[in-house]
């Protein structure tokens, strides 16, 4: 049996906050087919990041202060046609899958909800909404800002059964 790290989990959500001011409008289609890709990357045997390239997803590079590439940077992926950004929590094992999009308006993020037709729960008390899809953990939260609205929805690999 095997235990939900819930506050790791909310820790990467975070981190997908600030790329959110860096990243374009994203149409709710292009949020709905990365979230479903994420199901492709996070599998009951572990992190495959080698999927993503026949997914049309590159693999972004990270440059530290000086210019030089970090070998060490995170794990983010750009599509060549959609604008989310994708992020792997780890390239092996268990792990997350984030899919990070701004949103044309705070609208757009209940518009985004209906996709799952008033079946989601409640958000806890930090606004993340937590829910299995496809027999994997899934947290869906608001994230950006009034200005700049962005949300989160990452997928967690397949969890062993109870």
């Amino acid at each position: 049996m095997r235990s939900i790290r819930v506050p790791a989990l909310a820790g990467m959500l975070a981190l997908a906050v600030p790329a959110a001011a860096e990243i374009p409008i994203s149409p709710l289609s292009d949020i709905y087919a990365s979230y479903n890709d994420c199901f492709q990357v996070a599998t009951k045997g572990g992190m495959k990041p080698g999927v993503l390239q026949s997914l049309g997803w590159t693999r972004a590079t990270t440059e530290s202060k000086d210019g030089k590439v970090s070998p060490n940077g995170p794990t983010i992926f750009g599509h060549q046609t959609r604008k989310p950004l994708l992020l792997l929590s780890t390239e092996s094992g268990e792990g997350l899958c984030i899919v990070a999009a701004r949103l044309e308006s705070g609208r757009s993020f209940d518009e985004f909800k209906k996709a799952w037709r008033g079946k989601l729960p409640a958000p806890d008390k930090d606004g993340t909404i937590s829910f299995k899809a496809e027999g994997q953990i899934v947290q869906l939260r608001r994230t950006g800002s009034r200005q700049e609205p962005a949300l989160s929805i990452a997928v967690m690999t397949p969890m062993d059964s109870e």
